[in-house]
């Protein structure tokens, strides 16, 4: 690739500094989220393994069933934040936002080298534009707010290498060539063990190879390596069915209207489209919900609009077809399930997605305009949703902060029952956020329905989320009369 063609453009160096800013409205006050839901699980768990001195490789090869086989992704990472930042909730947010940006570059390379591969002009203008444009993408709230959900944009860092290495090993040199394959195989490796999505990378090097010209498609080299990889599935499959049980009902499989209400979500996704706003649709707060998911999905429909006219110029029918196949391959593992549908699902299937529109609007006059609504879309998504009281999950979150910081102040007993009346938002704290932030050991916590009697008091939590001690309703007599 020439220096020429590696030199971004004016307005592209322009609209870059833009998106950054956009991006530090968007995503830096999450640094102030505190740690909640299964956030407090983990820290527990990894802070006990490193006190007791627990091999690392450990979580590799479990010996006994867990939900999730993430061993990269989950277990290692929670030890090495408990190492490195001994549990403080800003430095831990902070490492997630730090993984977003490098998923965000890692996306700006797989632009950079398909363009390349494409022979569009100016490819680096594009892989730029089409990294913060990824970065800046609603769906990432949960991975940037939630540390639990860090697996995200390990996910699309490692997968998003990949697919830059597959792209440019065909028209690479001959040294360079194997390296990159090999490199490709190894990075699959690696996001396997972060989240089980990564199965469909094999697809999604079809897809890409469709979607570049004849003259930069695989060869026999690439197709031993793809076989390769292919392999190495085939053996994680194997794995993850000897050390995965059976997850929640949530996680369940189901072929029926789910299908089309989870490709309505993959659509809502890509459109910045908040869940909170449809969470407001469904549950009696239609128009607000509707108002609010319109106000974030408009301006990057009106972004993709400004792209449209260079992108139907510039793409051929084949590619198309290609780029609604990517997506698709990318959120198979999600279209089939009963009832969880999260935004940051799609974090995989929106990266040729937002590649398109950096192309686009590279091409176009109005690439300031462009950026501007997409970011414009995502700050009134995620903002929207930072508002939110309960039970916007945000929202959940400072309740169970502030409640937690409040139960520091009290005489907490040794044994601590806990009624609550609201199993959701009580989620946002759990026994393990309790046992956690009040020094007590995880089985010194113990989630009833009723206050026993025996007790002194129990903590007991409402629906509104209001806690108070309460005694049993009735308790034994210390001195009964025995001569009766």
């Amino acid at each position: 690739m020439s220096v020429a063609r590696m030199h971004l453009s004016r307005a592209t160096l322009i609209a870059a500094i833009l998106l950054l800013v956009l991006n530090g409205l968007i995503w830096l006050p999450a640094l102030n989220t505190p740690y909640w839901g299964d956030d407090y699980l983990f820290l527990e768990q990894a802070r006990s393994a490193n006190l007791s001195g627990d091999c690392w490789l450990a979580p590799f090869w479990p010996e006994d069933r867990i939900k999730f086989w993430r061993p990269l992704s989950q277990e290692s990472y929670w030890r090495l934040l408990d190492k490195a930042f001994a549990g403080a909730p800003r430095l831990a947010h902070g490492m997630n936002l730090g993984l977003l940006l490098l998923a965000s570059y890692a996306v700006g390379l797989l632009g950079t080298a398909l363009a390349w591969a494409c022979e569009w002009t100016r490819p680096a203008d594009i892989g730029i534009l089409g990294g913060l444009l990824y970065g800046s993408l609603a769906l990432h709230l949960l991975p940037v707010h939630w540390v639990s959900a860090a697996n995200s944009s390990i996910l699309a860092l490692l997968t998003a290498l990949a697919l830059a290495a597959w792209v440019a090993a065909p028209r690479a040199g001959r040294v360079a060539r194997p390296f990159l394959l090999l490199g490709m195989v190894v990075l699959l490796a690696t996001a396997l063990l972060s989240k089980e999505s990564a199965v469909m990378t094999p697809g999604l090097m079809l897809a890409l190879s469709l979607f570049v010209p004849p003259g930069a498609r695989p060869g026999r080299l690439e197709a031993g390596y793809w076989l390769a990889g292919c392999l190495i599935v085939g053996i994680w499959l194997a794995l993850r069915s000897r050390f995965a049980g059976m997850a929640d009902s949530e996680y369940q499989l189901a072929l029926g209207v789910n299908l089309i209400r989870n490709l309505a979500s993959l659509l809502s996704w890509l459109m910045n489209v908040p869940r909170e706003g449809l969470r407001l649709v469904v549950s009696g707060e239609a128009l607000l919900g509707a108002a609010w998911a319109l106000a974030a999905a408009l301006p990057l429909l009106l972004a993709w609009a400004v792209a449209a006219r260079h992108l139907r110029a510039g793409l051929r029918g084949r590619q198309w077809l290609a780029a609604v196949a990517f997506v698709l391959i990318a959120y198979a593992p999600y279209l089939p399930l009963a009832w969880n549908s999260y935004a940051y699902y799609a974090a995989v299937a929106a990266t040729l997605p937002a590649i398109l529109l950096a192309h686009g609007l590279a091409r176009s006059r109005a690439l300031l305009l462009g950026v501007t609504l997409a970011g414009l879309s995502s700050l009134i998504a995620v903002q929207g949703t930072r508002w939110l009281d309960h039970p916007g999950l945000i929202g959940r979150a400072r309740w169970a902060e502030a409640t937690l910081a409040a139960l520091e102040r009290e005489q907490i007993p040794i044994l601590l029952l806990v009624r609550r009346a609201d199993a959701q938002r009580f989620y946002a704290m759990g026994a393990a956020g309790l046992a956690w932030r009040l020094g007590l050991d995880p089985r010194q916590v113990v989630v009833v329905e009723t206050c026993p009697s025996g007790v002194a008091r129990c903590l007991g939590i409402d629906e509104d989320g209001g806690w108070a001690w309460e005694s049993p309703p009735y308790a034994p007599d210390p001195h009964p009369d025995h001569a009766q």
